[in-house]
This record gives structure tokens, C-alpha cells and sequence, in this order.
């Protein structure tokens, strides 16, 4: 049997378990969760000489494009 859970809508900013890098982890180990398709993993926190960090960089088998995860604490715009 099924059991429903309420989402619980949590400031990672401000969370003691639950931060950035859980974030990171929990897209790690499921991509399905951002609801892309079926997506390969390719490189966590890889350092780039001129622009900084890439959280996340992910990869369609079937059609070979990229998708980059870059994880915000805060609002963007």
C-alpha cells in the first residue's frame, strides 16, 4: 500500500541536514528527479580555468546533449 506524503516545501540556505551538497548527491544518484529522461551522469564539481565551478554535468545517450545543473541557494534573475 501506498502511503502519501505531503510536500514540505525547506530552505536549504538555512536546513541543518540539508544543504548544497545533499542536493548535489540526491540529483547524483536519480537524474529522473528533474525530469529530463534518461540521463548519465558525466562529472560532479568539475573545475573550469576560466568561468569557476560545474556542479553538474549531465548527458542524453540518445541524442548526445548536455545539460548542466547548477544548484542556487537563493533566487535567481
Amino acid at each position: 500500500m501506498l502511503k502519501y506524503t505531503k510536500p514540505e516545501r525547506i530552505s536549504l540556505r538555512d536546513h541543518v541536514d540539508y544543504d548544497e551538497r545533499w542536493l548535489q548527491q540526491q540529483i547524483a544518484d536519480d537524474q529522473s528527479i528533474l525530469g529530463l529522461g534518461d540521463l548519465t551522469l558525466l562529472t560532479r564539481e568539475l573545475l573550469q580555468p576560466t568561468r569557476g565551478r560545474l556542479d553538474i554535468l549531465l548527458r542524453d545517450p540518445a541524442s548526445n546533449q548536455r545539460y548542466e545543473v547548477e544548484i542556487q541557494l537563493g533566487k535567481n534573475g
